[in-house]
């Protein structure tokens, strides 16, 4: 295989392969909307006699907020739920991220290759 014919293979091979990344950074980013608009809640829970849910909230500037959920199922559920969704959210987040690192790394190589092909920088 001649130098040029691999230049042309691997340039070939960029359109799907940024397109793959792209529906995967689409995809996270759609899932993470719906978990949003459904409701995200960051706390832990605390039962307070076995029974009673208590939502505790990260500190900010040295307080920590407290929320009363109760004993209610229903309520439990929908806070359980929210926590769920937090979390998970996160996890996407996390992984959005690193979509778009690569990306981002990818592009810098990629002006890099397209400036070393076109003689403006030599290593």
């Amino acid at each position: 295989m001649s130098v040029i014919t691999d230049v042309e293979s691997l340039a070939n091979q960029l359109p799907a392969l940024i397109a793959v990344q792209k529906a995967a950074l689409a995809a996270k980013q759609s899932e993470m909307a719906i978990l949003e608009k459904a409701g995200l809640i960051y706390a832990n829970e605390h039962w307070r006699s076995g029974k009673y849910l208590y939502l505790i909230y990260p500190s900010h500037n040295g307080q920590r907020e407290r929320k009363y959920v109760g004993a209610d199922p229903a309520k439990i559920e929908a806070a359980k739920a929210s926590i769920r969704r937090a979390n998970e959210y996160g996890q996407l987040a996390t992984e959005a991220a690193q979509i778009e690192r690569t990306l981002w790394q990818g592009s810098e190589r990629l002006r890099d290759a397209v400036a070393y092909l076109s003689g403006q920088r030599s290593w």
